[in-house]
């Protein structure tokens, strides 16, 4: 049951297994084992709610340590990657559904940095701002971009201007999720910049004496 965890984590799932596994205990354990029914009754409610404690749906950053991150980023953040993994998910099943070999490996390379990209922030919320763009206007216009081509793909007579104008953009974005995908790091950039600053500084003075 452990290795399924996830599965369960919504609120009808979680009550109909607690409520299952609190309900066989009180006559197994009365019954096989030999424990008092005043005892075992007690025992299966406490099984039930701690069952359903450990199967009720996790929020977004749950345990995230409040106190090293700005509130307001973690809300932010929150927000943001909500939506970003319905998009994300968009993206992904208009992807596996697309004929065109070439055009379904780019729009796989697009999932798969926004995907890269929606794990950092999850790590590193201080950062949503540095892909907020990515994820809140790029992301959904490259889930609608699939969408609409997958479409058009299926039709009996497909638009070939349409067809085009689409791998052409779909090509473009290519650059533009690296490009913003990028900015995730450029605060660890930027530190590396300081540290070759300071050990050119430092070496030159070896040097001079």
């Amino acid at each position: 049951m452990i290795g399924n965890l996830p599965a369960l984590r919504d609120t009808g799932t979680a009550s109909l297994v607690a409520g299952a596994v609190g309900g066989l205990f009180a006559p197994i354990a009365t019954f096989a084992l030999g424990i008092p029914f005043w005892i075992s009754v007690p025992l299966a409610v406490v099984i039930f709610f701690g069952l359903r404690l450990l199967l009720a749906p996790r929020r977004l950053f749950e345990g995230f340590d409040f106190d090293a991150a700005d509130r307001a980023s973690l809300a932010l953040a929150r927000e943001v990657l909500e939506q970003a993994r319905i998009d994300l998910d968009t993206l992904g099943a208009a992807t596996a559904a697309i004929r065109h070999t070439k055009v379904r490996e780019r729009l796989a390379h697009l999932h798969g940095i926004a995907s890269r990209v929606i794990g950092e922030v999850e790590q590193k919320p201080r950062r949503v701002n540095n892909v907020r763009r990515l994820l809140t206007y790029y992301l959904p216009g490259a889930a609608r971009l699939a969408v609409g081509y997958r479409t058009i793909e299926s039709r009996l007579r497909p638009n070939r201007e349409r067809i085009e104008a689409a791998e052409r953009m779909i090509g473009e974005l290519d650059g533009v999720f690296s490009h913003h995908a990028d900015r995730l790091t450029e605060q660890d950039v930027e530190g590396l910049d300081v540290e070759i600053k300071l050990l050119e500084n430092e070496i030159s003075g070896e040097r001079s004496r």
